[in-house]
């Protein structure tokens, strides 16, 4: 009988020692996916892009698609930590960026104005090519971008 409850304690023991080993000092700090995942999406978004095509989901008026004509293969973003600096014909925008999630090649992203107005997006990498949707109106449609050399 005695030895049947020293197996019990020992049992109940080992039951709590190995929660308790797994909360020690020693222990590498968890990791958070998500966040990794975003911020290897940044990683791979930092450096030049040239705008190539936009395809706007609301046909523009003829004196902005002309705009936009001039802004193809001339059109420059440049991402560097969490600004952007783009530049084409007659064209400079500064903002700031934020990769809200990531997965794979695909990520969300919110750019944004000096007053902290966004433009949300999703976004896709396919090797040196960055396809974009544009979420919030009035950039709604969808974008690529190529890597600058």
């Amino acid at each position: 009988m005695v030895r049947k409850r020293l197996l019990a304690l020992a049992s109940c023991l080992v039951v709590l020692a190995v929660p308790l080993a797994s909360c020690s000092k020693d222990q590498a700090p968890v990791r958070d996916a998500r966040a990794e995942a975003a911020a290897s999406a940044a990683q791979r978004l930092q450096g030049r892009w040239v705008l190539v095509s936009f395809q706007p989901d609301v046909p523009l008026d003829t004196v902005m698609q002309l705009l936009l004509n001039e802004q193809i293969n001339r059109f420059i973003v440049d991402f560097q930590g969490q600004k952007l600096t783009a530049q084409g014909p007659g064209v400079t925008i500064n903002r700031t960026f934020r990769v809200d999630e990531a997965y794979v090649d695909h990520f969300k992203a919110t750019i944004y104005d000096a007053y902290g107005v966004g433009v949300d997006s999703s976004c896709d990498f396919q090797g040196n090519t960055l396809l974009v949707n544009g979420l919030t109106s009035p950039w709604r449609g969808r974008a690529s971008f190529r890597r600058a050399p």
